[in-house]
């Protein structure tokens, strides 16, 4: 016990670190679930410009897509096939949220961490619009692989990049102290 007490005021630092960064993602997680997405649009206008900007890549890339659907509007995809469905939890704003929330707490200069925070989520926001364009592509080619790779591949993915990008600012932060 005499250990554990000793090993406790030692990293007190990280364990404050840790605690303080769950609080805020908490707090931010709370505020989005139970105010800011059933009291607003924010998830169905992000749903939207997700949509558009993936069917714009898809078109780009030569392909025709499907006919827009009256009764769900957060489906798209390739003409010919069953298209993907973008809900709320696969619009980006969780990871936003988790994004932000340890640069939030992490040291350094409050307008560096507001730049910091705008590149983060924009580079977010551009990797999910490539997943969505990469399971449309997927349900044209290998559907039978969508589950496999909307659970795994991108979750992975996605969540390593924002662990590097997140080791990139602390490497920043040892250099320049911003």
């Amino acid at each position: 016990m005499k250990d554990l007490l000793a090993n406790l005021k030692q990293n007190k630092k990280a364990i404050l670190f840790v605690v303080s960064m769950l609080g805020i993602y908490l707090a931010l997680q709370f505020l989005y679930d139970y105010v800011i997405s059933p009291k607003t649009e924010v998830d169905s206008k992000l749903i939207g410009i997700i949509i558009s900007q993936a069917e714009s890549i898809l078109q780009v890339l030569g392909y025709e897509l499907l006919a827009p659907n009256l009764i769900y509007t957060a489906h798209m995809g390739i003409k010919d096939t069953v298209g993907v469905v973008i809900g709320n939890p696969c619009d980006g704003l969780s990871l936003f949220i988790l994004f932000t929330s340890f640069l939030v707490i992490f040291s350094g200069k409050w307008w560096f961490k507001i730049i910091y925070i705008l590149l983060g989520v924009g580079l977010i926001h551009i990797l999910n619009v490539l997943r969505v364009v990469a399971l449309a592509l997927i349900v044209k080619y290998s559907p039978e692989s969508l589950d496999f790779h909307h659970s795994y591949t991108f979750t992975l993915f996605i969540y390593s990049i924002i662990f590097l990008v997140w080791m990139l600012r602390i490497k920043i932060y040892k250099k320049a102290k911003w």
